[in-house]
């Protein structure tokens, strides 16, 4: 009887564990989208300078990296007609 009791009280206690354990993960995950939509919301000068600051960065790595595609493509082709 007692090997039954304590094989009962550890499961209640696993699955309270593995319950707290998924509300913490799932509270962080809700906790982390509220802060991803809220931010915006609540500083939206700062976050427009933020999009903006990368957005520029963006733009210009593709345009860097069109340019070096061009460039390489009329090197080859002037070393092709040589």
């Amino acid at each position: 009887m007692n090997k039954l009791a304590s094989i009962i009280i550890a499961a209640v206690l696993a699955i309270a564990l593995l319950g707290g354990l998924a509300a913490m993960i799932g509270g962080g995950l809700l906790g982390t989208i509220v802060f991803i939509i809220g931010i915006p919301l609540a500083f939206p000068m700062s976050t427009s300078i933020v999009v903006l600051f990368f957005a520029a960065i963006i733009i210009r790595t593709v345009l860097q990296k069109r340019r070096e595609r061009r460039e390489m493509r009329a090197f080859l082709r002037d070393n092709d007609q040589d």
